[in-house]
């Protein structure tokens, strides 16, 4: 008998499903020492992470006082995609619960993607990596084009998933990723472990969870299934 389809949900990558920051701080201190720069505390690295690489090496360099000359900028991105590249396997993990509640998901019926501003051979990696190859479908990456918030990458994502009018969420830890999903017309969902913060304009319709286990056992019960969105994507 055919599994019943129960929903379409896209998931930001760092900070929700997979805890990368050392590797991200590791990678962007290896290439400030490299030009004479300290590099950055880690905590602080988590305030600069989720708009692509090249907003965090450009905002970090900021900070150690460099100037923000864009050709650098790009010579130094180029760098650090070089060296997150580097980074021994096993330095990101995915976060406590994750692999039970996708693997659950997936039974229960779901389709699921991701859409991150991370470049996107590294994302694909750490997908196939984490041991997640056979529960993502689609990886939609900053390089597909324009990067969230605009509503683009993630409405691909959902077309790649040949989502029809359904129940569609996309998972974050940022108001970046919840600015997404308003933009792009679907329920945004925030996981209060990562890296952003639940801010005041967080709460207009979107959900929270403080944690992955709680979060997905609410998309698991069938009974209960999010809201259904109209929005179309092909």
């Amino acid at each position: 008998m055919k599994q019943a389809l129960s929903g379409y949900a896209v998931f930001d990558l760092d900070g929700t499903l997979a805890d990368s920051l050392g590797d991200i701080a590791r990678a962007l201190g290896r290439v400030f020492l490299r030009h004479g720069k300290e590099p950055i505390p880690k905590e602080t690295v988590g305030n600069l992470v989720g708009r692509g690489p090249r907003s965090l090496v450009e905002r970090g360099w900021f900070m150690v006082g460099g100037t923000v000359d864009q050709d650098q900028i790009q010579v130094l991105t180029a760098e650090y995609l070089d060296e997150y590249k580097k980074n021994p396997k096993g330095g990101t993990r995915a976060f406590p619960g994750v692999d039970a509640g996708l693997r659950r998901l997936v039974q229960v019926g779901w389709r699921l993607g991701i859409c991150t501003n991370k470049d996107g051979s590294s994302a694909r990696a750490l997908v196939q990596e984490l041991g997640w190859g056979g529960w993502i479908r689609v990886v939609i990456s900053g390089q597909e084009g324009l990067r969230k918030p605009d509503p683009h990458p993630l409405r691909l994502a959902f077309r790649r998933l040949q989502a029809p009018i359904g129940r569609h969420l996309f998972i974050g830890d940022s108001e970046v990723d919840l600015q997404t999903a308003r933009n792009a017309g679907v329920t945004g969902v925030f996981l209060g472990h990562g890296y952003g913060k639940w801010g005041k304009t967080s709460s207009d319709g979107m959900r929270y969870f403080d944690d992955p286990v709680s979060m997905f056992s609410w998309m698991a019960r069938a009974s209960r299934a999010p809201e259904i969105s109209r929005t179309r994507f092909s």
